[in-house]
């Protein structure tokens, strides 16, 4: 699964896949081990990043903003794993600190969730807007 996942890499021995967490429009995540830490990470593999110069622009816009930002209610960006050579620069590597689960999951699987559940997830969506918004 890693040499598949991994492709040429060089990071890619410094991770175990464990398995698939997600399949989205601009790639697959992979749940991992950081095997320098012990600590688990998601690692999104995005795929052909210059195929629309439109997508490339809304990755590159994502990566830079998460790099900078630092706060318990916004994922954070661990490392972004380079290509061995510019030639061969295609996919790119982001690893994230892994999440139990995501917005989207909980509501999906959850039908019966109350207004306490809305006010949190409200609540912490307001609390990173405002950390964006304070400059910091």
């Amino acid at each position: 699964m890693e040499t598949e996942f991994f492709t040429e890499y060089g990071d890619a021995t410094r991770y175990k896949i464990l398995e698939v967490i997600g399949k989205g429009s601009y790639g697959v995540v992979c749940a991992a081990i950081d095997t320098h830490t012990g600590e688990k990470v998601a690692i999104k593999k995005i795929n052909d990043i210059f195929e629309h110069i439109s997508d490339a622009i809304r990755i590159l816009r994502e990566v830079k903003l998460l790099r900078l930002l630092r706060h318990p209610d916004i994922v954070e960006i661990k490392r972004i794993m380079l290509p061995p050579s510019r030639r061969e620069f295609r996919d790119i590597y982001v690893v994230f600190e892994l999440m139990e689960s995501d917005l989207h999951q909980v509501i999906k699987a959850n039908d019966d969730l109350t207004h306490e559940h809305h006010r949190f997830f409200l609540y912490q969506m307001l609390r990173a807007l405002k950390y964006m918004h304070t400059g910091k």
